[in-house]
């Protein structure tokens, strides 16, 4: 890390070193408040633009990537070799991530067709996970009394 940083003209100071740190650490799509809270708790002289900064260049040096949903919350997720997908739940906003394989094999089958060379691949769903549906049915079932009827 600090030899990649060194070569694009960058210095491993220990704030940066905390941060890069905090983000791999988390192992899941982290929002700038989010690694903020995480590197405040372990060194309250850091400030948040300096979080958002240094996030910034994590994705600049292509150890990470923002992740946008939709929803107004840009989050980052780090860059692996291995192509992988979102389940995103707009009630709780948890992110899974999940293997897509047999889809990548299915488009780069496709891409080949149509003579277009393949970049990089992002492959969000949205939805509802398993526990806010069963909290909606919850929920829902708890309006309808006895008698059938909705209160």
């Amino acid at each position: 890390m600090k030899q990649l940083l060194k070569t694009r003209g960058y210095k491993m100071t220990p704030q940066r070193e905390l941060i890069i740190s905090s983000f791999f650490e988390c192992g899941k799509h982290v929002s700038v408040d989010d690694l903020y809270q995480r590197v405040r708790a372990k060194d309250g002289s850091i400030g948040y633009s300096t979080v958002w900064r240094n996030l910034k260049l994590i994705c600049e040096v292509g150890l990470a990537e923002e992740v946008n949903i939709g929803d107004g919350i840009t989050r980052y997720d780090r860059v692996t070799t291995t192509p992988h997908g979102h389940l995103f739940c707009h009630e709780c906003k948890r992110f899974i991530e999940i293997e897509i394989d047999d889809i990548v094999e299915q488009l780069r089958h496709r891409a080949a067709g149509e003579v277009f060379t393949i970049e990089g691949f992002k492959i969000e769903v949205q939805g509802i996970c398993s526990e806010c549906g069963a909290r909606q049915q919850a929920e829902m079932a708890g309006s309808v009394d006895s008698d059938g009827e909705t209160s």
